[in-house]
């Protein structure tokens, strides 16, 4: 490794930073002078249909500055494997389209996801160039220690927010879950209600999914620790995998429920991938290995939105093998 590039890794490794656009700033300026091409920073948009460009630095392809929207490799990000980088095309896990970027005339393409600890994926921070074959394993190395800074300088930014949105929750008293943090069973009714009055009126159209943890992790309450490991896990994935507009609550010892606001019966699947994906991330190389079974029900037509999470409950808890084990984003068209 060159020294221009072991003086790079330094800057990266000692700096502390006043805000995350301060981070930013600094690790994009250190990269830009080290890797070639233009170095990029994104974030995954809202409706998981692209990456825009939060920042950029250096030169090359066009199409690519700040405040482009790049295209992703599939529109699905549960279907998506993480992004691992590499020089030009990787081996199946890319989180950009590495086709269409090479319309725009990148040649090279190198991406790190930047990843949070409960799994999701929320940016990339990539390099790209005009010409073919100018990365190498020292640009894989200095970008993905880059990422892995910005990923933790992401998720700080994230906990402060969820520290304060944790002290309002205070005041809600016996409507929340000691052990999550999320709204109870009471709590996350009251939640659903306002919802399935939204979605009857014809004002919006939301769907209810219940995911019930398997049996063997269904102790957490009697004390299992593994249990508890389980259940604090599926909580924490599955709260990060919601839009902030969604509604996220656990409802019984080992289920979990979500209304996704806004969202058709057949946009359901995108966001059990998603969830599924960052659980497996979680989950890969530790314990606990949770198993679940999803259950989902549109809002609009039940008489009441307990109808609506008992219909949901009770799809959750079917014994055929239509309904049990690991969930899978085809059930939810059932």
């Amino acid at each position: 490794m060159e020294s221009k590039q072991i003086e790079t890794l330094l800057r990266l490794s000692h700096p502390r930073f006043r805000n995350f656009s301060d981070a930013a700033d600094s690790v994009l300026g250190a990269l830009s002078e080290a890797i070639p091409g233009v170095i990029v920073l994104g974030r995954l948009e809202p409706d998981e249909q692209g990456c825009r460009v939060i920042d950029a630095r250096g030169s090359g392809p066009d199409g690519v500055g700040k405040d482009a929207v790049l295209p992703l490799a599939s529109a699905a990000n549960g279907d998506r494997a993480p992004a691992k980088g590499g020089h030009g095309r990787s081996s199946g896990g890319e989180l950009l389209d590495i086709d269409a970027l090479q319309l725009l005339g990148a040649r090279a393409v190198l991406e790190i996801p930047l990843e949070m600890s409960n799994g999701r994926i929320v940016g990339v921070l990539a390099a790209l160039d005009s010409n073919a074959d100018v990365y190498g394993a020292e640009h894989t190395t200095m970008l993905g220690v880059a990422a892995r800074l910005l990923g933790h300088e992401w998720e700080s930014v994230e906990q402060r927010a969820e520290l304060r949105r944790l002290r309002r929750r205070a005041y809600m008293g016996t409507e929340v879950d000691a052990e999550t943090g999320l709204p109870n069973r009471d709590g996350f009714l009251g939640l659903l209600d306002h919802e399935w009055r939204l979605a009857n009126r014809g004002t919006v159209e939301s769907v209810l999914l219940t995911f019930e943890i398997g049996a063997d992790l269904d102790q957490a309450t009697n004390g299992d620790p593994l249990g508890k490991l389980a259940l604090k896990i599926v909580a924490e994935v599955l709260e990060g995998s919601a839009r902030v507009t969604d509604r996220v609550g656990r409802i019984g010892q080992a289920t979990f429920a979500t209304v996704l606001v806004g969202c058709r019966l057949d946009q359901a699947p995108a966001f059990v991938g998603r969830f599924q994906a960052a659980l497996q991330r979680v989950t890969e190389e530790r314990h606990p290995q949770v198993e679940l079974s999803l259950g989902v029900q549109p809002l609009a037509g039940a008489p009441s939105p307990e109808v609506v999470l008992k219909l949901a409950e009770n799809a959750a808890e079917a014994p055929d093998e239509q309904h049990r084990g690991r969930a899978s984003p085809a059930e939810v068209s059932r």
